[in-house]
């Protein structure tokens, strides 16, 4: 009874909280829906808004608003699902897919009630008519605009390239993993939850790590500045940072940015990391020391300044990268991955046993083998690239044609306390055109058929 009351609670708590931000968001909002309906219309015609037939909460059908993204009766030619290479998605439509505008007019289905803003993702009819007695169980829940399975496939375009059957690929492997999200996220819902979910999906993952970075700098740049004056820092120091910092920071980021340090998993980090985070801040130093003589001290602070600016921030970058390491492996037990040769491998898995082989074939100078691509049940690692080595998605995506092109061997790097998903996988593998390994432990690979 308790638990009924407090889901009830819950249930008024977000119904208000949808009401209060939809209003709010179609009111901020309505400039940049113009602007977006004005393009639609110059750059192909045709209707703005899109209405499609999905299935509610308890079942009930209703109607979802979204920008027009593909070609007018997209729909009589083709799936309803769509991949990366689809020709139906219009020049805009791509823009509006890529930044998530086209989910902008779904405001008003929040305002309405028949949405809201956190919730499983709602189906078409003809998908919902394949559900399970158990995957319906998802029907008791209020569908939203975005839920933990809408942002870990957030990329699902990219997911589905180069699969023949996308209808069919998406029904057998990313359906059931949607559901079984959002089953997961009903049993600890709240609207604390529901926030960091709509955080995480506006902010995509490269603008966190900026984020983190450039708090990491400025403070650096500010402890050159206590330093320098034996913590004691005055006024004219606080003035004298905060117009240089500008100048000292942007250069920062943009060059970090270009050696992939804002690419890649935060918490994956050793030599190569460490190298290109040594390079990027050394180029801007070198930009910055110019910049000091260049302009005689307007748009730079001091040599001595810079040059302790920039063994603070190195330092702070690599501890920042070293403690989200130090989390990851406390709390997940895994350690990194790298590069190198000529035999392409692929890997299912990204836990200790995983990175460590592929760590092995990157520093062995006997093994042949280069990682290309790890695959993983867990939707958080995927598109991710720890190391540089992309985390592709489920290891079903193996069946994608393209992908048995770009592969030489599989190797399952699974733990064995799931025997009925290894099973699973190897039933899969013998599918493939490709050779397959199981590890056990390195250097123990036994073959497929062991």
């Amino acid at each position: 009874m308790a638990i009924k009351e407090q889901s009830v609670s819950h249930q008024r708590r977000k119904r208000a909280f949808d009401i209060l931000c939809s209003g709010v968001g179609l009111l901020a909002l309505w400039p940049a829906g113009l602007l977006i309906g004005l393009l639609i219309k110059l750059t192909g015609g045709g209707p703005i808004f899109y209405r499609q037939t999905r299935i509610g909460q308890f079942g009930k059908p209703f109607r979802i608003w979204k920008f027009r993204s593909m070609v007018v009766n997209a729909d009589k030619l083709g799936v309803p699902l769509t991949k990366e290479e689809d020709p139906r998605i219009t020049r805009t439509g791509r823009f509006l897919r890529k930044t998530k505008l086209d989910e902008l007019p779904q405001l008003w289905n929040v305002w309405a009630g028949n949405m809201s803003f956190v919730g499983p993702r709602p189906e078409m009819p003809r998908y919902v008519e394949r559900y399970t007695p158990e995957q319906r169980e998802i029907l008791k829940f209020k569908p939203g605009i975005t839920d933990m399975a809408t942002m870990l496939f957030r990329n699902e375009e990219a997911l589905l390239r180069g699969t023949g059957d996308v209808e069919g690929f998406y029904l057998r492997y990313c359906l059931p993993k949607k559901i079984e999200l959002n089953l997961q996220y009903a049993q600890r819902a709240g609207v604390l939850r529901d926030i960091w979910i709509i955080v995480q999906t506006l902010c995509p993952y490269w603008l966190g790590v900026l984020i983190i970075y450039a708090i990491a700098l400025a403070a650096s740049f500010w402890l050159a500045y206590e330093l320098r004056s034996d913590f004691g820092a005055t006024r004219q120091d606080y003035e004298e940072f905060r117009r240089y910092l500008p100048w000292i920071m942007f250069p920062q980021l943009i060059l970090l940015f270009w050696r992939g340090q804002l690419r890649g998993l935060i918490s994956y980090f050793s030599l190569p990391e460490i190298r290109r985070t040594a390079t990027a801040l050394g180029i801007a130093f070198l930009l910055q020391f110019g910049l000091c003589n260049f302009s005689q001290g307007r748009l730079a602070p001091t040599r001595s300044l810079l040059l302790m600016d920039f063994f603070l921030s190195f330092f702070a970058l690599c501890g920042v990268r070293l403690a989200f390491r130090f989390l990851r492996e406390y709390s997940s037990k895994s350690k990194p991955a790298n590069r190198d040769a000529v035999w392409r491998v692929a890997i299912i898995g990204t836990g200790e046993l995983a990175t460590n082989l592929a760590l092995d074939f990157a520093s062995s100078k006997t093994a042949h083998r280069r990682v290309v691509a790890f695959f993983d049940d867990n939707p958080r690692t995927w598109h991710k690239r720890p190391y540089d080595i992309p985390v592709i998605g489920m290891p079903e995506c193996l069946l994608n044609a393209e992908w048995q092109l770009k592969i030489d061997e599989v190797i399952v790097a699974l733990p064995e306390e799931d025997p009925e998903r290894l099973r699973e996988i190897r039933e899969m593998l013998k599918s493939l055109p490709v050779k397959a390994t199981f590890a056990s432990g390195w250097p123990v690979l036994r073959p497929l058929e062991s």
